[in-house]
């Protein structure tokens, strides 16, 4: 369900799953870095798109040692993709956005202020730091397959249907009452509000931080407002050549 979050780790068996691994796939990093790009590659992402294992993903967090040091990194990373995503743009940008704004969201509020109010017995908080970085790691990776044109949602949805139920019913206290149908976003945002009512459970009034979530507005309205400017700029180039033949 988790993986591991300490620097030192227990070895235990591994699960064994029933996908052959691409030849692409790092068997092994030793650094944080490795293990991020390994995160921010696109391989990955087409892996998870045509072999859709539920264990896959948890299973390569551990293999490749991406420990809890690794959030802020993984939170940053994700933040710098608001202007790829809408240099990308297709009918998922919109959905990308949403999921990045979301999920850093609660990264930024509900988690660090659990992270440092240390109010949590150790295994319940254990847990939460498995639980986030496995977001974060699912969120990068999810975003690079809403950014490929040809990301077919249909066929290659692979954190939709039951992909987060198991995790979601061990971190929930009450039902989602969420009225997001949308088969892209209402999965991982279902997840997202059974970790905030784990942690609410723990820190039931949270002091707000609005600062990062404007900040993360600001940022993402910026690179927008210029995104549209070169599209117009590249459709009045397109007219004025039209014009001139």
């Amino acid at each position: 369900m988790g993986l591991q979050c300490a620097k030192q780790k227990e070895k235990k068996p591994v699960k064994e799953i029933e996908i052959k691994q691409s030849d692409s796939t790092p068997q092994t990093l030793s650094t944080t870095k490795e293990a991020i790009d390994f995160v921010e590659s696109q391989s990955l992402a087409n892996v998870m798109r045509t072999k859709p294992v539920k264990e896959y993903l948890a299973e390569q967090i551990a293999k490749n040692q991406i420990y809890v040091d690794s959030c802020d990194i993984l939170a940053y990373k994700i933040e710098s993709k608001s202007q790829l995503i809408l240099r990308s743009y297709n009918n998922y940008t919109e959905k990308a956005l949403k999921i990045k704004s979301k999920v850093l969201e609660y990264y930024r509020n509900e988690y660090i202020n659990y992270i440092n109010s240390k109010n949590d017995t150790p295994q319940n908080r254990d847990l939460i730091i498995k639980e986030t970085i496995q977001l974060l790691v699912e969120t990068s990776v999810i975003l690079n397959c809403l950014m490929d044109k040809n990301f077919d949602d249909d066929t290659e949805l692979w954190w939709g249907n039951d992909y987060y139920c198991d995790r979601i019913k061990a971190l929930a206290l009450t039902a989602d009452t969420s009225e997001n149908i949308d088969p892209i976003t209402n999965p991982i945002l279902q997840y997202l509000n059974a970790l905030k009512a784990r942690i609410i459970q723990v820190i039931p009034l949270l002091p707000s931080q609005p600062k990062s979530i404007a900040n993360s507005v600001a940022i993402t309205n910026v690179h927008l407002t210029q995104f549209y400017k070169d599209l117009k700029l590249e459709f009045a180039k397109d007219v004025e050549e039209e014009v001139n033949c």
